[in-house]
C-alpha cells in the first residue's frame, strides 16, 4: 500500500510543463503575501480608517474587479497567456503593494484598490496558463499543491509578527509590504521565462487579429446562456460565489474579531496562520486522499462543518485571550480549507472545456463578483455594531452552501451530462 508520501511524490512527478512552473514557484508569491495579509485590516485601521470604511474599500476593490473581468477574456486571448500573466501581476500586486507600502490615509487605499483589481487579468490568464496543457486526471493535484503554496506562505507569518514586535504596525507593514514589492516582481519575471503559451492560447492571439472588444462582449450573452442552461456549472459557480464571499469577509474582518473582541495582541494572528498551516499541510497528506477516494461530494460537506465549528469557538469562546480556543478555530480552518477547496476547485475547472476556457471563466467570475460586491460594505458595517456579526453571516453563507450541495443532488446528476465531464462531485 502506497504511503502519503509516495503519493504525494507521484503526484508532483505527474505536474508538467507549464503547471509545473505555476504550482512550484506559487510558494514565493504566498510567502510575500501572507507575511502582511492578515495584519492589512488593522494596518488601515491604525492610519485612521474605521471598519465601515475598510468595508467600502473593499466592495469597490470588488466594484472594480468586474470591470477588469470583463475584459480579461480579450486581453487573455489578444495577448496570450504567459505576456497577461506577467504585465498584469506587475502592476496589480507589483504597483498595489507599493501605493500600500507608502499610505497615509484612505485616499491610498482606494487608488490601490483599483490597480490592486488590475489582478483580475490574471486571475483569468494564469488559470489558462496552468490549465490548459494539463490532464484532468492531475488537476486535483495541481489544486492540492496550489493549497500547499498557500501552507508555505502560512509558515512565515511569525516573521510579520516579530517585525510589528519590534517595530509596531506601520513601520512593520511598510517593510513587509516593500519586500513585497521586490520579492513578487522577480517571482513574475522568473516565471514568465519558465513558462511558453498555451496551444490554446497561441490558436486563439491568431484568431484575434483584427478583433475589437466589443466583438468579444457579443460573445458574452451565448456563453451565460451555456452557464445558466447547465446545472453542473450552476452548481459551481454557487458554491465559489459562497465560498469567495465567506473569504472575503473572513480576511477582512477575522483581525478585528481578533484584537477588538477578544482582547489578542496584533502578533496572535501569527498563532493563528501558522497553525492553519501546519494543520492543512497534514490534511493534504493524510487526509484529503482517503476522502477523495471514499466520495466525491462529502469532502466539501465536511469542509463546511469545520469552517462552522471553527467560527463557533471564536464565537462562544468564554474569555479574552483564549489560546487554546484559537489554535482549535485556526486547526478547523485548516481542516475545512484542505479537504473541500481542491474538490471546489478540480469540479469547476473540468466543467469548462478548453477552447471555451478564458470566456467561461471570465463571464464565471463576473457572475461571482456581482453578487460578491456588496459583502465587504455589508462586513464593514456588521463589524461596526459588533465584531462577532460578520462571522454570523458567514455561518449563515455556510449553511446556505450545504442547501446547494444537497439540492444538486450531484449523485443523480443526469448521465448525458456526466458522460460530458472529465470529473465533478
Amino acid at each position: 500500500m502506497r504511503g502519503p508520501f509516495r503519493s504525494f511524490r507521484e503526484a508532483a512527478a505527474g505536474i508538467k510543463g507549464n503547471a509545473r512552473a505555476c504550482v512550484f514557484l506559487e510558494p514565493f508569491f504566498a510567502i510575500s503575501n501572507t507575511m502582511y495579509a492578515g495584519y492589512m485590516t488593522l494596518y488601515m485601521l491604525e492610519l485612521g480608517m474605521t471598519v465601515t470604511q475598510v468595508g467600502m474599500i473593499t466592495s469597490l476593490g470588488l466594484a472594480v474587479h468586474i470591470f477588469f473581468a470583463l475584459i480579461s477574456p480579450y486581453i487573455t486571448d489578444k495577448f496570450g497567456r504567459r505576456r497577461t500573466s506577467l504585465v498584469f501581476d506587475l502592476t496589480g500586486w507589483g504597483l498595489a503593494q507599493l501605493i500600500w507600502a507608502i499610505a497615509l490615509d484612505m485616499r491610498f487605499f482606494v487608488a490601490a484598490a483599483v490597480v490592486n483589481a488590475s489582478f483580475r487579468v490574471v486571475a483569468n490568464s494564469w488559470y489558462c496558463l496552468m490549465l490548459e496543457d494539463s490532464e484532468s486526471e492531475v488537476r486535483v493535484s495541481i489544486f492540492n499543491f496550489i493549497q500547499i503554496a498557500a501552507i508555505i506562505g502560512g509558515f512565515f507569518t511569525p516573521v510579520g509578527a516579530y517585525l510589528i514586535s519590534r517595530m509596531t504596525l506601520v513601520p512593520a507593514m511598510r517593510v513587509m509590504l516593500i519586500f513585497g514589492t521586490v520579492s513578487m516582481t522577480a517571482f513574475f519575471i522568473v516565471r514568465h521565462f519558465l513558462t511558453t503559451e498555451t496551444a490554446v492560447g497561441v490558436r486563439k492571439m491568431e484568431e484575434m487579429k483584427g478583433v475589437r472588444v466589443r466583438d468579444v462582449f457579443v460573445l458574452y450573452g451565448p456563453a451565460l446562456k451555456r452557464i445558466l442552461s447547465d446545472r453542473l456549472l450552476i452548481t459551481a459557480l454557487m458554491l465559489r460565489a459562497l465560498n469567495f464571499i465567506q473569504m472575503t469577509v473572513r480576511t477582512t474582518f477575522l483581525a478585528v474579531l481578533v484584537t477588538e473582541a477578544l482582547m489578542f495582541p496584533a502578533e496572535a494572528m501569527a498563532v493563528f496562520h501558522i497553525v492553519s498551516a501546519a494543520v492543512m499541510l497534514v490534511t493534504i497528506l493524510f487526509i484529503a486522499p482517503k476522502l477523495a477516494r471514499v466520495t466525491r461530494r462529502w469532502p466539501i460537506i465536511l469542509g463546511i462543518i469545520f469552517h462552522i465549528a471553527a467560527i463557533a469557538a471564536l464565537l462562544l469562546s468564554p474569555s479574552e485571550r483564549n489560546y487554546p480556543l484559537l489554535i482549535v478555530s485556526a486547526a478547523f480552518v485548516a481542516l475545512g480549507t484542505g479537504v473541500a477547496t481542491p474538490r471546489i476547485e478540480a469540479m469547476y475547472a473540468n466543467t469548462l472545456v478548453n477552447e471555451d476556457r478564458s470566456l467561461t471563466n471570465a463571464v464565471m467570475a463576473v457572475i461571482i463578483l456581482v453578487l460578491s460586491t456588496p459583502f465587504g460594505y455589508i462586513g464593514g458595517v456588521l463589524s461596526g455594531i459588533g465584531a462577532h456579526l460578520p462571522f454570523l453571516l458567514i455561518i449563515a453563507i455556510f449553511l446556505l452552501c450545504l442547501v446547494t450541495l444537497f439540492a444538486a443532488s450531484f449523485a443523480e446528476t443526469d448521465g448525458a451530462v456526466k458522460s460530458k465531464r472529465e470529473d465533478g462531485l
